[in-house]
């Protein structure tokens, strides 16, 4: 399901802002992050419903490694702190999509003759169109796909969400009086006499004490109001001021295909939806036949692993929060059964689970990457290690039976 760490519904009825992150962009995110020891404009965004964050398979295994490397080549940051920042704040909000099957776009071809590690995240760039590519890689940069100047696109984005969370305090006054507004002309309607004599009375103090309403008194009262309207209407006009900042960072033209909507529209849910709620929210030429368009529906979401059943019937775009796990007990214990034999091709079936992974994102989709039983994660390489090893000593057990 989406990440229960982030808000489920945007704070403005627009929908979410769209934002694909790269491999630098998050590196140098987090590493800023563990330097301030707060959070930056983007993680806020993405807790608080003003952005939501999309990523490459590919990215969320990158990410840790870059980091490893960085401190390797001699970066004054805490790798354990900003490892621990990376999974514990950023993955369960970001939004992990496999991108193998996604049509390619002209920039995707033209940046394929160059760097093919490039590819994936325009695949994923251009069925989001418009959205906002976040990439320091200049090829990205030159091919006019990604926003060149990306920090000043996240202090835009921090500000707009100050803005909405002050629009949204101002929403709740106002949507606050107004109930207290309506309640107190229920009680009048329901104890008409009592407000009688309530209205009776304050008419008969004003009328006494009318000579303390000065013009002096009056002044003061219209200044108190005038600021008050102002401290109300000012989150709205700041919200206007910065809003442009993001929508020229914006790339790409939105797609008419019907996998392009689709995409589009399962990445601005706030919940995932069914096959009959996405029909239902797409355009009229596209609804009908109504059961033709169910069946080519379910086979477009199918087709595509991109997009994920999180239970039966609904689908959303990627998957949130994908973790590293710890091994089941079930999966710690070693099975030699007559189905695990050696064979000439070597061995197949081998148990436990985390033999063979299935979930961990990597160039070639998902698979499972499981923790060591001690608890600690490990690495790609290491894990390919210790996984080496494991098969090495559970042929020699094999050999000793």
């Amino acid at each position: 399901m989406y990440s229960p760490y982030a808000r489920p519904h945007p704070l403005t009825g627009v929908g979410f802002r769209l934002g694909v992150f790269d491999t630098s962009v998050l590196t140098t995110d987090v590493t800023a992050a563990v330097f301030r020891g707060r959070p930056s404009s983007i993680l806020d965004g993405m807790r608080y419903g003003t952005l939501r964050g999309f990523i490459p398979h590919y990215v969320w295994a990158e990410v840790p490694r870059v980091l490893a490397d960085l401190k390797r080549e001699g970066g004054a940051f805490d790798l354990e702190a900003a490892e621990r920042l990376w999974w514990q704040q950023y993955v369960p909000l970001l939004h992990v999509v496999c991108v193998n099957g996604l049509p390619m776009t002209a920039a995707a071809d033209k940046l394929a003759q160059e760097d093919l590690s490039d590819v994936g995240i325009l695949q994923l760039a251009g069925v989001l169109a418009p959205v906002v590519l976040f990439a320091e890689d200049p090829d990205l940069i030159r091919q006019g796909v990604a926003v060149p100047g990306w920090r000043d696109v996240r202090a835009a984005l921090g500000r707009i969400g100050k803005a909405e969370a002050d629009m949204e305090v101002t929403g709740n006054l106002v949507v606050g009086t107004g109930y207290g507004l309506y309640g107190v002309t229920r009680l009048a309607r329901v104890y008409p006499v009592a407000a009688g004599i309530v209205a009776a009375a304050a008419g008969v103090y004003a009328y006494r004490n009318r000579a303390r309403f000065t013009a002096d008194v009056r002044a003061k009262l219209a200044r108190v109001g005038t600021e008050a309207l102002k401290v109300l209407t000012e989150p709205y006009g700041q919200y206007e001021l910065h809003k442009p900042g993001w929508t020229r960072a914006q790339r790409g033209t939105a797609g008419d295909d019907v996998l392009s909507q689709v995409a589009r529209l399962l990445a601005r849910a706030p919940v995932p939806m069914t096959r009959t709620e996405m029909l239902a929210a797409l355009p009229a030429a596209v609804q009908t036949p109504h059961r033709r368009q169910m069946d080519g529906l379910g086979r477009l979401l199918h087709r595509f692993p991109a997009f994920y059943q999180v239970e039966p019937g609904r689908w959303q775009l990627g998957r949130a929060n994908v973790q590293v796990r710890r091994p089941r007990p079930w999966e710690r214990r070693v099975r030699i059964d007559a189905w695990s034999r050696p064979s000439a091709r070597g061995w197949r079936n081998v148990r436990p689970e985390w033999l063979r992974p299935r979930h961990l994102p990597y160039r070639d989709g998902f698979q499972t990457l499981s923790a060591h039983p001690s608890g600690s994660v490990l690495s790609w390489a290491n894990w390919q290690a210790k996984r080496a090893a494991f098969v090495r000593q559970l042929a020699l057990t094999w050999g000793n039976l």
